[in-house]
């Protein structure tokens, strides 16, 4: 019979065990209000739901609603896990729809995250040379917050393309 438990388990168990102890110590010797005091000081994580407003000077465009045809070949498209069940290495895909030609292309995908103490997670120079506008790489998230990629084109215009993303253990 396997008796070992996962390192995640562990944690949420103690810290269960931990709070009962401590909250139900004060309930017992009738100290309810104190107990409940405890019980508010556990704050909700704080997710920044603010989007980017422009990179290097340039407008970031956000589409709201249904985008148009071209539209969908220039917002990026990501691929997050919904759950990162370890927020130091949370695989991330990015790419767009447009064909890459000299006229027109993919200059640079960055990526962002507002909550992490360091928002700009990194950036991605691509030429027309590659092919296709593809990335696929690994960041670091602190908590559950939105993944913003940025893609700006050859011409100047710059699209925003976010994903929301839970993470059990932070990794900054």
């Amino acid at each position: 019979m396997n008796n070992n438990i996962s390192r995640r388990d562990f944690i949420k168990k103690t810290a269960v065990v931990s709070a009962a102890t401590i909250i139900g110590s004060d309930i017992i010797l009738g100290k309810t209000e104190k107990a409940f005091a405890k019980i508010a000081k556990f704050k909700a994580v704080k997710v920044n739901k603010a989007y980017v407003k422009e990179v290097n000077g340039k407008k970031v465009t956000w589409v709201k609603g249904t985008p148009t045809a071209e539209e969908k070949l220039l917002i990026p498209k990501i691929r997050l896990p919904f759950i990162a069940q370890n927020g130091a290495m949370v695989p991330l895909t990015m790419e767009v729809g447009l064909k890459m030609t000299p006229q027109k292309y993919l200059k640079t995908f960055y990526v962002y995250d507002l909550n992490n103490p360091h928002a700009v997670q990194g950036s991605f120079d691509i030429t027309p040379a590659n092919g296709k506008a593809y990335i696929s790489t690994r960041i670091k998230l602190e908590q559950e917050s939105y993944v913003q990629i940025l893609a700006e084109y050859s011409d100047g215009s710059v699209y925003g393309g976010r994903k929301f993303v839970k993470v059990t253990v932070g990794g900054c």
